[in-house]
C-alpha cells in the first residue's frame, strides 16, 4: 500500500467535501433571494446583489470535480471504491433536496420539476454505490474501511466548507 495513494485519496476526499459543501450552501444562498442575483461591475442596474458566500459555488464545482478524479486515480492504486460515484450521487442528491425544498415551500414548479429531475439523476448512482456495498459484504468485509475513512473524511471537509462558507459571508 502507497502512503502517496492513501494521502492523496484523504486529501481528495476532504476536498470533496468542502466542494460540495460550497455548492450546497452557495446554491440556499442565491435561492434565499429568489434564484438569481449579480454581482460586479456592469453597465447595468443590478437589481438583485448577490448574497456574500455565493461566489464559492464558483470554486466549489471545479474542486469537487478535480478532487473526484485525482482521488479515484489514488483509490485505484489501493483497491479503493471511486469517487466519481459518491460524488455524483451526493452533488444530484443535494441540489435536488435544495430545488425541491424551495419549490414545495414557495409553490414554485420552475424549482420543483429541476428537484424532481435531479433526485432522479442521483438514483443510478446510489444503486451502483448499494450494488457494490452489497458484493463487498458478501465477499470482503475489509474494504468496508474505505467506505468509513469516505464518509468520517467527507463530514471533516464539510465542516471545514462551512467555516470557510461563513468567513467569506
Amino acid at each position: 500500500m502507497s502512503y502517496r495513494n492513501v494521502i492523496g485519496t484523504a486529501v481528495c476526499v476532504v476536498l470533496l467535501g468542502m466542494g460540495l459543501t460550497w455548492a450546497f450552501v452557495s446554491m440556499r444562498a442565491v435561492l434565499d433571494v429568489g434564484g438569481s442575483c449579480a454581482s460586479g461591475s456592469t453597465p447595468y442596474q443590478i437589481s438583485t446583489p448577490c448574497p456574500g458566500g455565493s461566489w464559492l459555488i464558483g470554486v466549489g464545482i471545479p474542486v469537487m470535480l478535480i478532487a473526484a478524479m485525482a482521488g479515484s486515480a489514488f483509490a485505484t492504486g489501493l483497491k479503493a471504491p471511486n469517487l466519481l460515484v459518491p460524488m455524483w450521487a451526493v452533488l444530484f442528491t443535494s441540489l435536488g433536496f435544495n430545488f425541491l425544498q424551495y419549490g414545495i415551500r414557495d409553490g414554485e414548479w420552475g424549482f420543483t420539476v429541476p428537484g424532481v429531475l435531479f433526485e432522479v439523476m442521483a438514483l443510478p448512482a446510489w444503486w451502483v454505490m448499494g450494488s457494490s456495498l452489497v458484493t463487498t459484504l458478501r465477499t470482503k468485509r475489509s474494504d468496508l474501511s474505505w467506505w468509513g475513512m469516505y464518509v468520517g473524511l467527507g463530514a471533516c471537509g464539510a465542516f471545514v466548507g462551512l467555516a470557510v462558507y461563513a468567513a467569506a459571508s
